[in-house]
């Protein structure tokens, strides 16, 4: 058994001070105040020097890390973000692949999965393929056609039960026939409303299909007013309203995916029992036109396409809860809280991991009030330290 002590948990909705944690055989065992959880004699001590310990993150949307895609060499993907205390990732799939680079990515993905790293993997985030055509990349989005059962078929086929997440447009012509047959293909499957102008009521008609959550919030689309200088009513609208939708929002340095002001609305209005925190991380591979005169704004910890346009980011799951705290206002608790059991509850998993409760996978970080990540812990296995990973040899390839 191994013991954390001198360390303060971080619970769903309160902090432990002076706490301690125990887990063996990967599961935690125990946790509370210390002089209330017992200690046996031989167990294996770690000192958190008075930093938290939180449930390992869980990142719903991630493209890639550094300068490599998941679908290219998602162990070295993996390897990157655990570092960072991610120790749950669904690799996410853009509309700009083939199907047999989805198939492809998929095979190696699943190969990942039978290492250590590979562990985080928790399934696959389908950004499409049949969202609305515009975003970023716009010149390489492959699916702008009709939507085609022949076409698709392959895809869910090879992804039915392993895609977690399919983002959708709610306002594209023979989308409900789609989603039916996702579901037909796997009942669990959750539907995300991704790049879209849809109207709030086009996305009422489509929720009876297991519609979940919102790609990104505020930066997805917007539907049209009804006349000249009104403004209507589409996704983020919808999101807002329905108590049921989780929102996810990308929280960047500067504030340029989403305005701070706007981040502390749309938590206030959604509550943070909805909020999933993202990075949307892209893998920084090109030189990127400087396009500030079209009113582009760059910042640290963001991607851009091969035009300059805003492309996702570079951010890790830490770093975007630090940002979070930085914006809003809302504490440490809220902020891990958005980045764990949020989405761990979106995915149906709350029972193995999101949250410190005894009979929980041992997914573990410590960290200080800033969430700089010392340590992290993979089903009870340490893997990182200090900020740098440190695999055991047989899994470092």
């Amino acid at each position: 058994m191994t013991a954390i002590v001198n360390t303060n948990l971080i619970l769903e909705d309160s902090i432990i001070y002076d706490g301690v944690l125990t887990f063996e055989n990967g599961m935690i065992c125990a946790l509370g105040k210390a002089g209330q959880v017992e200690i046996p004699k031989d167990a294996e001590i770690i000192d958190a020097r008075g930093r938290y310990t939180a449930p390992g993150l869980i990142d719903i949307h991630n493209h890639g890390g550094c300068d490599r895609l998941f679908h290219e060499d998602p162990r070295h993907c993996c390897e990157f973000f655990l570092a960072h205390g991610q120790t749950t990732v669904l690799p996410t799939f853009y509309c700009n692949l083939t199907a047999e680079q989805m198939l492809e990515g998929l095979a190696k993905i699943r190969k990942t999965r039978q290492t250590l790293p590979g562990k985080i993997i928790g399934g696959i985030y389908m950004e499409g393929p049949y969202m609305g055509g515009f975003g970023s990349n716009q010149k390489h989005i492959l699916w702008g056609g009709a939507i085609d059962p022949e076409e698709y078929g392959p895809v869910l086929e090879a992804f039915a039960g392993f895609a977690k997440i399919w983002a959708i447009d709610p306002g594209r012509p023979g989308i409900q026939s789609f989603m039916r047959d996702v579901k037909a293909a796997d009942p669990n499957a959750i539907f995300t409303l991704g790049h879209s102008r849809a109207t709030a009521a086009q996305c009422h008609q489509v929720k009876k299909y297991g519609v979940k959550l919102q790609t990104h919030h505020n930066d997805s689309g917007k539907a049209p007013g009804r006349a000249q200088g009104t403004m209507g009513a589409g996704c983020d609208e919808f999101t807002l309203y329905d108590p049921d939708i989780y929102m996810e929002l990308i929280c960047d340095e500067n504030g340029i995916h989403v305005d701070p002001e706007l981040i502390r609305m749309v938590v206030r209005a959604k509550g943070v029992e909805r909020v999933i925190l993202i990075t949307d991380h892209m893998a920084d591979k090109d030189h990127f036109t400087n396009n500030e005169a079209e009113g582009i704004l760059y910042g640290p910890d963001l991607n851009y396409d091969y035009e300059g346009h805003l492309a996702g980011s570079h951010l890790t799951l830490d770093n975007a809860c630090r940002n979070l705290m930085a914006h809003s206002g809302y504490g440490l608790c809220h902020a891990i809280r958005m980045a764990s059991l949020n989405p761990a509850r979106l995915l149906g998993i709350e029972d193995q991991v999101g949250s410190l409760e005894p009979g929980k996978k041992a997914n573990l970080i410590l960290i200080d009030d800033l969430v700089h990540v010392d340590s992290v812990f993979l089903e009870g296995q340490p893997v990182a330290g200090d900020g740098k990973l440190t695999l055991p040899h047989q899994d470092r390839g």
